[in-house]
């Protein structure tokens, strides 16, 4: 059973509001998971263990030790942990080489292109030289904009244009939200994720606006055109969503087992993530 299968018949069932979707789903984090299935399978063994002392039946003591092992295991399903505090223990105990093994936190992956230069040999981006940096091509931004603006209440238009993109068909597009992250699925495979449903907007809209600046955008790989997308991201400057400043910073990313240095774009007046990545170590050092 699929992962957008799994989550439509938690919704029917009312099954979904048991779940706490920050340490769930794709926010779930495996070295806690980990660590509390293995205090779980512990106190199962001693709660056989002492049953034993209690009731000298070893049927009697497996049974109550599988009981506590499956309830156990469902408080970790859905909440995501079993032992209050699990996220400070990962953090504090956990050596970074594990952490990073478990991939905490995902980093985004980036291709050969440069998407920079790739953009301002499309003429998206040009030279400002009053700001002294590149900035969004006038003729595009108002396209983009436009398209952007169609795009907020038309979730079909979006669907189709993601299912475009991923190669697939618009009825086998599902959207899936969770705290700071969207992610879409192609039946039960993840097909794409990003920080907010603003994110996927805005990339649904360059993505059906590009093609008129660059001839070649059909034929380049799916890798290279979501990070064109995302890199088109770091230049927004009107939030999709409530038509706020987006301002673009570094911050400190607190996770569930660490923390990281980000580049990120944020709307200031709702707080809409548009992008973030994990800041180079020579920008930080650089102030």
């Amino acid at each position: 059973m699929g992962t957008s299968t799994v989550n439509r018949l938690e919704r029917a069932t009312g099954v979904a509001a048991l779940k706490h979707p920050e340490y769930t789903g794709p926010n779930r984090c495996w070295p806690c998971t980990l660590l509390n299935l293995a205090i779980a399978a512990l106190l199962s063994l001693a709660v056989a263990a002492a049953t034993t002392l209690w009731v000298p039946d070893t049927g009697v003591a497996t049974l109550t030790g599988s009981i506590v092992a499956v309830l156990s295991v469902v408080v970790v399903y859905f909440r995501g942990y079993l032992v209050p505090g699990t996220p400070a223990l990962t953090r504090r105990y956990f050596p970074a080489w594990l952490l990073d093994w478990f991939g905490k936190p995902p980093a985004r992956t980036h291709t050969a292109v440069d998407p920079r230069a790739t953009l301002v040999s499309m003429g998206v981006l040009v030279d400002d030289l009053a700001a002294e940096d590149v900035v969004l091509d006038a003729a595009f931004a108002a396209a983009w904009q436009e398209r952007i603006t169609a795009y907020w209440d038309d979730e079909d238009a979006v669907r189709a244009t993601v299912a475009e993109l991923a190669g697939t068909t618009r009825d086998r597009v599902e959207f899936e939200s969770y705290p700071e992250m969207l992610v879409a699925f192609d039946g039960p495979d993840r097909i794409a994720s990003w920080e907010s449903r603003p994110a996927c907007v805005a990339d649904a809209a360059a993505a059906t606006t590009l093609p008129a600046f660059d001839s070649t955008w059909e034929q380049r790989p799916l890798a290279i055109r979501a990070e064109l997308l995302g890199a088109l991201r770091l230049f927004v400057e009107t939030c999709p969503a409530c038509g706020g400043t987006v301002s673009l910073r570094t911050e400190v990313v607190e996770s569930c087992c660490s923390s990281r240095d980000v580049i990120a774009a944020t709307c200031v007046s709702c707080d809409a993530r548009l992008f973030e990545v994990d800041a180079p170590p020579d920008l930080l050092a650089a102030g």
